[in-house]
């Protein structure tokens, strides 16, 4: 509106229009009367009524002007009210037309909303009837939905997990689950003669390897799977086409026999005491071969058995190669301060305060690292000790079950002799029989031999349970096929397994299997052996010991007759592989399609289990196999560890593992 220009109001405006008409009214009224009083003096001062009349004259016009511009704008503000009233009822007409047309439209379209009401009161009957019937599957759907929310939810944890995880435990979650493996090798180690052991630091950082030369030898892992040192043409002609990279050596050092000042003295009558103050005393060293190989995981120092018995501690960083402590041997004649034959095992624990040796003595002795002392001897194996293996870590601890059956036979020939003379006795007290003696003989034999048809024989079994800690538990395996199971705290094995019905007398390597309810046990005979832990196991009528029990057989690996002797196992992060050496080549198998081809009714054929070729071993009896524990990688080496003569491979071999999923 145009009164907003004006910064006043239209009542305002009235007003003011009113007041100033009020005021001419009496100013018109005031001039008059001086008017008539000029008129009626005569004229006697007429100059001073022509000035009067002058102003008066002035004081009208500006009055008339005033007044003229009062009623412009009144009329402005008139016309601007009727504009604005005109405008109101051009809306308000509008607003009526629209009215109108809404009511016509209302009034025309009656029919249709009536019978669009009718259909949606149709469909929201049917859809009552429909949900009182889907009542049963909403429940359904709804514990469906349930599901996928808790499965939802918790792969978001496990992606939460994942995420949280380094990169090193990501490897490991991944190994785990993967179904499928690429082994390839990529790293040859050339030996000279049989390596016979080989152990590992944490990563792995190093690997520590001994062989038949009495040398242990300290390798670069990274460095090797770097490429550092590429073979040469020489070292690589009869290897298989991947191998581009040898191993890159670090050190070596002899597994010497270390000597004392009497030894010294009675190999050379020579020799005086004084001569070992002034460091005349010069001797060679005796190096053994090494059988046995442990290292402490951050590198410091590592274990080597020695032919005598005894066991050497070297330091690896400082002074290295230096025997910082020996262990030592005892005597066929007195055994009682160390082993008295080779050690062909060593153990390090997890606190790595202890560890476990075997020996071919047939013992396994506990040692503390503290004080240098054999804490512990355990006796009862019926062969050389092959294998230590303590049980894995994390899990539940180990209950066995030992049933015992007893028979009992009332039909013997004592129980006929008594039952008879009870006869007898009955029948006396009634007088002598009216029978004839040769009857009655033949009458009794007739009833023995229906009494002993009527009284079958029947067995009684006995079972006992035991449940032992899994931080004590240790497995160990003997040269002659047998495989015991320890606990730390006591000196006798808490189960012995013999050997199956059929199976020659050779254990040359063994493992746990992950959940630590199976024993893998390779076999002379081409095959590998799977033992269940948690079976009740029942005593066997022969053996080295009363107490052995019949193995419970669950899967029965067996390779071609030409492999030979199955020496060296080892499990993948993954439970359902396994990994088997022999004599021609390694194997990899996939245990679920041994459960698969197990049943009959699948495999009618009797389909042996298929199984994967690692390509790079050939020819070559295996002493050791090593998968670390991200399954990225695997060691293998060639040797026959002392037991008999074989033909061996002269390189070890570093494998790289791709599986699904990196």
């Amino acid at each position: 509106m145009n009164s907003g220009n004006y910064g006043v109001d239209d009542d305002d405006l009235e007003n003011n229009t009113n007041e100033n008409e009020e005021d001419d009214e009496e100013g018109d009224g005031e001039d008059d009367e001086p008017d008539g009083d000029g008129e009626d003096e005569d004229g006697e001062e007429g100059e001073d009524a022509d000035e009067d009349e002058d102003e008066d004259n002035e004081d009208n016009e500006e009055n008339e002007d005033e007044e003229n511009d009062n009623d412009n704008e009144d009329e402005e503000d008139d016309d601007e009210e009727e504009d604005e009233d005109e405008e109101m009822n051009a809306e308000e007409d509008d607003e009526e037309d629209e009215d109108a047309k809404f009511m016509d439209a209302r009034e025309t379209n009656d029919d249709v909303l009536m019978a669009q009401d009718d259909a949606e009161k149709e469909a929201d009957i049917t859809r009552k009837e429909a949900g009182d019937k889907a009542d049963g599957d909403d429940s359904k759907t709804e514990n469906e939905e349930t599901q996928k929310e808790k499965s939802e939810e918790s792969e978001s944890n496990e992606n939460e997990e994942i995420d949280n995880q380094t990169f090193r435990e990501r490897v490991i979650s991944k190994a785990k689950i993967a179904t499928q493996f690429d082994i390839t090798p990529s790293v040859a180690i050339p030996y000279t003669s049989q390596c016979h052991s080989m152990a590992f630091t944490e990563g792995p950082k190093w690997i520590l390897t001994g062989g038949e030369d009495g040398f242990i030898r300290k390798y670069d892992f990274i460095a090797s799977i770097q490429g550092k040192s590429p073979l040469t043409m020489a070292q690589k002609h009869n290897l298989v086409d991947s191998l581009t990279k040898a191993g890159v050596i670090c050190s070596y050092w002899e597994n010497e026999q270390p000597w004392t000042r009497k030894e010294l003295m009675k190999s050379n009558p020579k020799l005086k005491v004084s001569d070992f103050s002034t460091g005349s005393v010069s001797y060679e060293p005796k190096p053994n071969p090494v059988y046995s190989l442990d290292v402490e995981r951050n590198g410091y120092w590592c274990l080597s058995g020695l032919l005598s018995g005894g066991i050497s501690l070297y330091t690896m960083r400082y002074s290295e190669g230096n025997i910082h402590h020996y262990f030592k041997h005892g005597t066929r004649k007195d055994n009682s301060k160390g082993h008295s034959d080779a050690v062909s095992v060593l153990r390090l624990n997890t606190d790595q305060d202890k560890f476990l040796s075997g020996s071919w003595d047939k013992t396994i002795r506990e040692w503390d690292l503290n004080s240098g002392k054999c804490t512990a001897k355990f006796t009862g194996s019926s062969g050389q000790i092959s294998n230590v293996q303590y049980r894995p870590l994390g899990l539940t601890d180990l209950s066995l079950d030992i049933v015992e059956e007893e028979t009992n036979d009332n039909n013997n020939e004592n129980g006929n002799k008594v039952k008879a003379e009870e006869e007898d006795d009955v029948d006396s007290l009634f007088g002598d029989s009216d029978e004839e003696p040769g009857k009655e003989g033949e009458r009794k034999q007739e009833e023995s031999k229906d009494s002993s048809n009527s009284k079958p024989t029947f067995n009684t079994t006995k079972s006992t349970n035991k449940t032992y800690k899994n931080d004590d538990i240790f497995m160990s395996s003997s040269i002659d096929g047998t495989v015991n199971i320890w606990d730390a705290r006591v000196s006798a094995p808490v189960l012995r397994l013999g050997v199956s019905e059929g199976v020659p007398p050779y254990c040359m390597s063994s493992t746990w299997s992950n959940c630590g309810e199976y024993i893998y046990a390779g076999r002379r005979n081409s095959s590998v052996e799977e033992f269940s832990i948690r079976m009740p196991h029942k005593r066997a009528k022969t053996g080295h010991n009363k107490d052995t029990m019949i193995p419970n057989v669950s899967k029965l690996l067996q390779f071609p007759k030409i492999s030979g002797p199955v020496s060296a196992i080892s499990t993948m992060p993954n439970s359902n592989f396994l990994l088997c050496g022999s004599y021609d080549n390694i194997r990899l198998y996939d245990l679920t399609l041994y459960d698969e081809l197990s049943n009959a009714s699948i495999n009618k054929n009797k389909q042996a289990t298929p199984f994967l070729i690692v390509p790079g071993h050939h020819g070559g009896i295996l002493s050791c196999l090593h998968v670390d524990d991200t399954g990225r990688f695997m060691i293998s080496a060639s040797g026959n560890r002392g037991w008999g003569h074989s033909s061996y491979t002269d390189t070890v071999l570093i494998y790289e593992i791709d599986f699904e999923g990196i």
